[in-house]
């Protein structure tokens, strides 16, 4: 009996080590400055997004001036993968963005049937 109970232990640490590894996915979570450049168009765009974990994926909202977006994202390795869609008349499009440490840092996107991609750049921000 005692070596159940020490069996049924061991994977008690063991999943909390599992959950504790996955756990630094959700630091993604917050506020972040956004700048880029729209293809084709002279100029940066500056505006800011949040990213709040929803589940396994991400629930992404842009405000870039007076156009909000919003997106579902699924964050695997380094790499989160965003399907967005503008509140408004505009093409839904596809993100992909490089996570550094535990931060959103660059990344690349377009609207559906584009044939040119865009950059952008998210710095973490406070909220305000």
């Amino acid at each position: 009996m005692t070596r159940i109970k020490q069996a049924a232990q061991a994977l008690c640490v063991a999943a909390g080590l599992a959950v504790a590894a996955a756990a630094p996915a959700a630091a993604i979570e917050g506020y972040y400055i956004v700048e880029g450049q729209n293809p084709g168009q002279p100029g940066v765009y500056k505006g800011e997004a949040q990213i709040k974990q929803t589940g396994r994926t991400y629930t992404i909202v842009w405000r870039i001036g007076q156009t909000q977006q919003i997106g579902t994202g699924i964050l695997m390795d380094n790499v989160l993968s965003i399907v967005f869609t503008p509140v408004g008349p505009a093409r839904p499009g596809v993100a992909v963005y490089h996570v550094s440490g535990d931060k959103v840092a660059t990344g690349v996107w377009t609207s559906l049937g584009s044939q040119i991609v865009a950059e952008e750049v998210w710095k973490a921000a406070d909220r305000h």
